[in-house]
């Protein structure tokens, strides 16, 4: 297991975010709010066009904009393939010129490979490791590498199971970790064993399979997200889910040449979530949110623990996925503690445990969120941090074993609060001092900018106020 990193000193080199909670200024007893496309399906959709067959121009509308996808753009630029940021759309233009990237050292390395294009994909290990699998699906040799953080994360989940199919990819610095050479294309049809539920694990041996062309059965422990399988379909690729596998016959597929993309759930949460603290009666809409049941689990969770939350207006889009309005009625006043038991469950909300356990926080008894052991490799421990976190607002957030036992109804106060540089830690930080009076700083808040950039304005829109704050 690798050595995880100390959270004794909160990093805070973004902005602050400032609020001032206690009210919200709303006027109208019915509201509506957007959020941005879906994070994961804007990955999958801008990978789609490095597919072999993909047309020389790919739109892809309403696509999220956040660091994690923009991360993707540069290494899409040294293959050949160039985006294009066009209002809220991004297009997609291969040429075959790449544009090469400047090489990160490396403290284990002297030289890098020079015949290669160099892919660094920052900060997001959902671009580097469903690039792998495209790469190693496309026949194309290319170094993946990553930022200091994403250099620690683990990507032996997914280069074990496709060098089991015949990719020849290899670690270039420390075992199991970024960066990574990959040289040789899956040419061997099996079964391989998934040993994590990771829907990213999982969704780069399905590209790497598809875009080869290859028979592959791939088993994994837990449902997870499922965006892949849901978009590959769309594009006429026959897959085949059964319990604990999907499988790929190696039928053709072909991608179109518009992709749409829905709003992005984890992101429709946090609107949902200050609704819901504030307790203030009226309605509050988020329209065209991803409805694929693998991402709703905050909503269902908190729907079986008594929240009024309901999903209207479904329909079926371009991506494959359903997508429809969410709508959330009044507070939490009939919620009881909530519970996850299920990895399952787990998966469907991974993203949104920080934010879980802050709501938490505010409820009766006692609430458990667990199966959690993958949070410890996001881009921070996750449990740790997000029980440091809801402790600087003095709640009762234990780290017990692989998940977090929060003992709700202590009292919370406003203050200085700590993000850890981690997005979803200072959203969450954000959305709890809403409902809280006084002025809370979430040090370093301003990290959101890595999957929501709009994230004050859309509080904002719901009736809070909430101010970025440069450091000085």
């Amino acid at each position: 297991m690798p050595e995880l990193p100390e959270y004794d000193k909160p990093l805070t080199t973004s902005a602050d975010l400032v609020v001032d909670g206690g009210r919200l200024r709303r006027g109208t007893p019915s509201l509506t709010v957007e959020v941005p496309g879906d994070k994961s399906v804007s990955h999958r959709a801008l990978l789609a066009a490095l597919l072999p067959g993909a047309p020389s121009r790919l739109t892809v509308r309403n696509a999220n904009l956040g660091g994690a996808v923009r991360a993707l753009l540069p290494a899409m630029r040294a293959l050949g393939a160039h985006p294009v940021i066009e209002g809220g759309t991004l297009v997609v233009e291969r040429d075959g010129t790449a544009v090469p990237q400047p090489v990160r050292a490396h403290p284990d390395l002297d030289h890098w490979p020079h015949d290669v294009p160099y892919l660094d994909t920052g900060g997001s290990s959902a671009a580097a490791r469903l690039l792998i699998g495209v790469l190693a699906g496309s026949g194309r040799s290319a170094v993946v590498d990553g930022d200091d953080v994403l250099r620690h994360r683990p990507m032996d989940w997914l280069v074990t199971p496709l060098n089991q199919l015949g990719a020849d990819i290899a670690y270039l610095g420390e075992p199991g970790r970024l960066p990574v050479l990959v040289r040789g294309t899956v040419h061997r049809s099996a079964t391989v064993e998934l040993t994590v539920g990771s829907a990213q694990a999982r969704s780069g041996v399905l590209l790497a399979a598809v875009a080869a062309g290859l028979p592959a059965d791939i088993r994994h422990p837990v449902r997870s997200r499922d965006h892949t399988e849901r978009m590959l379909a769309a594009f006429g690729a026959r897959l085949t889910e059964v319990p604990g596998a999907v499988r790929y016959d190696g039928s053709p597929y072909t991608v179109p040449d518009v992709i749409d993309v829905p709003a992005d759930p984890s992101l429709a949460a946090y609107p949902v979530a200050a609704q819901l603290l504030w307790g203030e009666a009226g309605e509050l809409r988020v329209p065209d949110v991803c409805l694929n049941p693998t991402r709703l689990g905050f909503f269902e969770v908190l729907r079986r623990a008594g929240a009024d939350i309901a999903y209207q207006d479904e329909r079926v889009d371009s991506s494959g996925e359903r997508a429809g309005t969410i709508v959330v009625r009044g507070g939490l006043e009939d919620v009881t503690a909530v519970r996850v038991d299920e990895p399952a469950t787990l998966h469907a909300l991974i993203d949104e445990v920080p934010l879980l356990a802050v709501v938490a926080a505010r409820l009766p008894g006692t609430s458990w969120i667990g199966c959690a052991e993958e949070l410890r490799f996001k881009e921070t421990d996750r449990l740790t941090t997000t029980a440091r976190m809801a402790a600087a607002f003095g709640a009762h957030v234990e780290v017990a074993g692989d998940g977090l036992k929060v003992l709700g109804g202590a009292p919370l106060t406003a203050g200085t609060v700590p993000a850890f540089e981690d997005h979803r830690i200072a959203m969450a930080a954000a959305t709890l001092a809403v409902s809280l009076p006084g002025r809370t700083t979430v040090s370093g808040g301003a990290c959101h900018h890595t999957s929501f950039p709009g994230f004050a304005d859309t509080q904002r829109a719901v009736g809070a106020t909430i101010t970025e704050v440069p450091r000085t």
